[in-house]
């Protein structure tokens, strides 16, 4: 019994669309025309409502913030129910005949890649960057250029996708800025914010001395996107070598062009810690970022998702009650006193778990409203009293 109960509480999710992937909600043909429009590949859940693997993936997967990030940066994004009207049309193109069936699709309606059955976080972004590596468009300028056709559209476009299909570009970048080509300088500065895909290159530091002028060129999202793109593969390459000299060198770039953003610093800082086994340095940078985020719910709901996995850690105990209980703050909702609750267990403080999910079922039982999850959960919570 407590073996179920335990399962039912660790299931209980609400989608946090802000969070995880962003499905659009319209035919799949004109989601198929955006990402054609926007030349990316276009991701499909085919699903039913009765499908359990269907179910779980989209409370479990679709939902995890690092998913949501790398599909919705990377892809368009479409769910399918195949029993109704264009579910049933997509599936005379595209057979389904397993649930869930994961499509991508490119923007003319080629098959990039299918794969059938549920996926847990890991395996979903694998799958999404397998995807990126077959869906390269660079293929098509390739010729030209090997053919000496240097014209700006072409070779900007050439380099573009190479950076999208995360292959090395820096040699045809250099090869065409060292060529002196007769570009206007506008045209050269946006093709060198394209171009310096790491910031400890030279092509980047021209972008720093010329960050002024880029930014009057591209909108500012456009701007940020590729500096914390560039900083952040000179961060991936500090903690690949373990320079910390490289660190403070993407910071720096960030710090020159972007700004002295202290949350994007500590996340990089962050990143660097964690993955080169600096635990104790993690932990208080993780302890600085919450100051930072602790009135932000998205970034706060971002941050204790990130540091989950060091829940039975007891050095965090005291750290992350106090952040859930400043998320339960913000937003009292169910996911966020469920995710407080179970930490509380975990600290033994289980009585304290039953009084919150007590007083907001009664809460719920005066307004006439139903509360299933919190009723499973307080059925756990007893089970533990007992």
């Amino acid at each position: 019994m407590k073996l179920r109960l335990f399962i039912a509480l660790f299931t209980i999710t609400i989608a946090l669309s802000a969070q995880g992937i962003e499905f659009e909600h319209t035919p799949w043909k004109e989601t198929m025309s955006k990402a054609k429009e926007e030349g990316k590949a276009m991701f499909v859940d085919s699903y039913t409502t009765w499908c359990g693997p269907c179910k779980r993936m989209s409370k479990n997967v679709f939902t995890k913030t690092e998913v949501g990030e790398f599909f919705n940066e990377n892809f368009i994004n479409l769910k399918l129910d195949m029993e109704k009207e264009d579910g049933v049309t997509f599936g005379h193109k595209y057979p389904v005949s397993a649930y869930p069936t994961l499509y991508f699709l490119a923007g003319d309606g080629e098959v990039i890649h299918m794969e059938k059955g549920g996926k847990n976080e890991e395996m979903l972004i694998k799958m999404g960057q397998l995807v990126l590596r077959k869906y390269d468009t660079s293929g098509q300028y390739t010729e030209a250029y090997e053919k000496g056709d240097r014209d700006y559209k072409l070779v900007y476009n050439y380099v573009k996708a190479l950076n999208k299909a995360g292959k090395p570009s820096l040699k045809i970048s250099n090869e065409y800025i060292r060529s002196k080509p007769d570009i206007s300088e506008d045209e050269r500065l946006v093709f060198l914010l394209e171009a310096a895909n790491e910031s400890d290159s030279r092509l980047f530091a021209e972008v720093v001395e010329k960050s002024k002028k880029i930014r009057k060129l591209v909108d500012e999202e456009t701007f940020v996107k590729k500096i914390t793109s560039a900083t952040s593969a000179t961060v991936k390459k500090a903690v690949e070598y373990e320079v910390p000299s490289l660190l403070e060198e993407a910071i720096e770039a960030y710090k020159s062009t972007v700004g002295d953003d202290k949350l994007a610093i500590l996340k990089m800082k962050r990143y660097y810690y964690k993955n080169t086994g600096g635990k104790s340095e993690y932990l208080d940078l993780s302890k600085k970022q919450y100051k930072e985020v602790k009135k932000d719910e998205k970034e706060l709901s971002r941050l204790l998702g990130e540091l989950s996995e060091n829940e039975k850690d007891v050095k965090y105990h005291d750290f992350l009650e106090g952040a859930h209980k400043q998320l339960v703050k913000l937003n009292n909702n169910d996911i966020n006193i469920v995710n407080y609750c179970k930490m509380l267990v975990r600290v033994e403080k289980t009585d304290e778990a039953i009084k919150i999910v007590k007083e907001r079922i009664e809460e719920r039982v005066k307004n006439k409203e139903k509360s299933p999850s919190l009723d499973r959960l307080m059925k756990y919570l007893q089970s533990q009293k007992a």
